[in-house]
């Protein structure tokens, strides 16, 4: 294909989609975690994902994963014990993000820590699978990732290269670190109590928006999330509307192609960030995968469901950095 401006962008709009399609259409263990995480590989940088970073996470996610597998079948009677292992495992991860907030073994730890919890504890799914299929996610991904820069190459970098930005770590102490990790358990415990249907999403959200040591950066992530999620769910309603008109496979992949480059092309004239890009496509591959594999009412609900189950899980966080604030500020102030 030629190599032109583009291209950038039409990597990021359409090959996650792609993949989601064929995995609707074929069969997989595990829906959406490959078009969420080939989003991820695209948004990176404007180059190819490393495939030291692709291995890296292929690795530490399955490795953690089916340690919390093992854990969890171990303790499938024993819940006290199991959250209370739980419990050190997220001490253990707020600990690895007061050292280096960017930390991918503690960020992928939360995310299979809520996913098998989640599964075995609220699904009553077999979790022994898991690992293996989370790696074949990954390499899925990993693979149509390059494929795309292989069949559409080069174009204008979709955002400029990310910068450091300030840092002041606040949120050092030791009971920081223990009150962050039981205000994740409590958020897992109840989420999987009440049955509540975004259980895993609501988890994770909050998990990061507390754990990094400098309360400015989780508070701008949150609002990130919460505003990626919402242009998300507006740029999916045209792919629901196909929904309630009931038209075919073909008129959904083609509505959501559109709405996929035009949220792109919107997010470029806003100069959105690669993260900001990331949140925004792995975000409405699950909002689409929802308009298409549910009713024409029921998948509005959906969506609004996960819209609301980021706003709340958004604003949990928000309420735990508050509480952890005044106690800062009159340390400071000594």
């Amino acid at each position: 294909m030629f190599r032109k401006p583009g291209n950038g962008i039409i990597r990021v709009a359409l090959f996650p989609l792609l993949l989601m399609f064929w995995q609707h259409i074929f069969g997989t263990d595990i829906p959406l975690i490959g078009p969420a995480l080939c989003a991820v590989f695209l948004t990176t940088s404007s180059k190819p994902p490393p495939l030291k970073m692709v291995l890296l996470m292929t690795v530490v996610l399955f490795a953690t994963a089916w340690l919390q597998a093992a854990i969890s079948n171990l303790l499938l009677d024993q819940p006290l014990v199991y959250y209370s292992v739980l419990y050190v495992v997220f001490v253990w991860c707020m600990q690895r993000a007061r050292e280096n907030p960017q930390d991918l073994l503690a960020t992928l730890l939360i995310v299979s820590t809520a996913m098998i919890a989640v599964f075995s504890r609220q699904k009553g799914i077999d979790v022994t699978q898991v690992p293996l299929g989370l790696a074949k996610n990954i390499a899925i991904a990993a693979f149509t990732a390059y494929l795309s820069y292989f069949l559409v190459p080069g174009g204008e970098p979709i955002a400029a290269d990310a910068k450091p930005a300030p840092h002041e770590a606040v949120h050092t102490e030791i009971w920081h670190i223990a009150f962050k990790a039981a205000a994740v358990l409590l958020v897992l415990v109840y989420a999987i109590r009440w049955e509540l249907v975004q259980s895993t999403i609501m988890i994770i959200v909050v998990a990061l928006v507390i754990k990094d040591p400098d309360p400015a950066n989780g508070h701008s992530y949150g609002i990130r999330r919460l505003l990626a999620t919402y242009a998300g769910f507006l740029y999916a309603l045209p792919v629901l509307g196909m929904n309630m008109l009931q038209t075919n496979l073909v008129g959904h992949i083609g509505m959501a192609l559109v709405c996929a480059l035009l949220m792109g092309i919107h997010a470029m004239q806003k100069r959105a960030s690669f993260n900001t890009f990331q949140l925004l496509y792995s975000g409405f591959v699950v909002l689409v995968y929802y308009g298409l594999t549910n009713s024409a009412g029921s998948a509005f609900v959906e969506d609004g469901k996960r819209l609301g189950a980021i706003l709340s899980a958004v604003l949990l966080g928000i309420v735990v950095l508050i509480l952890l604030q005044p106690r800062n500020t009159a340390h400071n102030a000594m």
